[in-house]
């Protein structure tokens, strides 16, 4: 199509950025990409914006104006943590809190190396198999209100006239049927708001992004267990570097993307200030297992705390990938009888009341 059509090429490959309607945002690979360049600069004590500046030159559109505005905030003296916030997108919830938690705890290229250590994206084998299960909803959902509406103005209005002329009872389904039409048509502003207002919920780069953290780590438990691993290599990093574990407990619990485990940590900090041993309350609150606060009892006996945490951490996201991995490819089947369930009502509707019109007439 290409070299039969080489103007639809030119067309297809323009990008218009929106970058404060509709942000895209930075792929995985510039994520991390952008945080190994502000991990050799920091370890190296190297000017950033310099650095920022000359590695725009060779982005997109959207993530060229990303660097430029955090080089410009870094030209100005906002501090890193401050300037990577401010842009949004530009790098991931993980990344900006590695960069905070490093720079209120002195281990700002430690804790960028850690994040600099993760093999791929979390969500690497998850995130394209729920790619394709929106884009066949969202498909489904185009065709299927074509269909439907066609059936309901054009078909089910004639079945209601045979019923009224020839005295032939309505079957419940097509009851059913035509009430569910009439909801949906009296209401359609509203059903149309909440189409929209989920849309912008899934699409949206900020401040979408929060709310699908915020109501997907309530309502999936693996989510808070990734985010507690996260928060286990981060205490591992300021004990390797000699840090109080009061000290960053009060730096997660003051800036961790999600507010639910920002309140848990607070009230392991808060015991921790009061003398309670910290694997105990965290095993308390349900941020870890028992087995796993005896293994960190061994370790802080033994001395090797930061190994122990950082090995914790990854059996926590291995399991907790499995089980995403099974949830994932149990959503694609869900979706499919969801989708089969409201086809197989519709049908009811129409060809009960064609049987019944067919064995009455015999």
């Amino acid at each position: 199509m290409e070299t039969r059509f080489p103007t639809f090429r030119r067309w297809l490959t323009i990008s218009v950025p929106f970058p404060e309607i509709w942000n895209r945002r930075s792929t995985w690979a510039q994520q991390k990409s952008l945080l190994r360049l502000l991990t050799l600069g920091t370890e190296e004590n190297l000017p950033l914006s310099p650095l920022i500046t000359a590695w725009a030159e060779d982005e997109s559109r959207s993530q060229r104006y990303r660097l430029y505005r955090l080089a410009k905030l870094l030209r100005g003296g906002t501090p890193l943590p401050d300037a990577v916030e401010e842009v949004r997108g530009v790098l991931g919830d993980e990344d900006i809190l590695a960069i905070r938690f490093g720079a209120q705890t002195g281990t700002l290229a430690a804790a960028m190396r850690e994040r600099l250590n993760e093999p791929g994206p979390m969500a690497s084998s998850i995130s394209p198999r729920m790619r394709q299960i929106m884009f066949y909803l969202g498909a489904m959902l185009i065709i299927g209100s074509f269909i439907v509406t066609f059936v309901q103005i054009k078909i089910v209005p004639e079945f209601e006239k045979i019923v009224r002329e020839f005295d032939f009872p309505m079957p419940t389904a097509l009851k059913w049927s035509v009430a569910f039409s009439n909801i949906m048509a009296n209401y359609w502003p509203i059903f149309l708001l909440v189409v929209m207002a989920v849309a912008w919920l899934l699409f949206s780069s900020w401040p979408g992004r929060r709310l699908r953290r915020t109501i997907l780590t309530r309502v999936i438990r693996p989510l808070r267990d990734l985010h507690t691993a996260d928060v286990l290599e981060k205490l591992g990093v300021a004990i390797d570097a000699g840090r109080p574990v009061a000290g960053a407990l009060s730096t997660l619990a003051r800036y961790h993307f999600d507010p639910a485990l920002r309140h848990r940590l607070l009230y392991i900090r808060n015991e921790v200030e009061q003398g309670v041993d910290v694997w105990q309350s965290m095993a308390g609150i349900g941020l870890l297992s028992a087995p796993e606060a005896r293994v960190l009892e061994t370790a802080e006996r033994i001395g090797n705390r930061p190994w122990a945490l950082r090995q914790i951490a990854q059996v926590k996201k291995q399991r907790t990938m499995r089980r995403l991995g099974q949830l994932s490819e149990l959503a694609l089947p869900a979706v499919v009888l969801l989708f089969g369930g409201y086809v197989l009502f519709q049908a009811l509707g129409v060809f009960s009341f064609l049987s019944h019109v067919v064995y009455s007439q015999l």
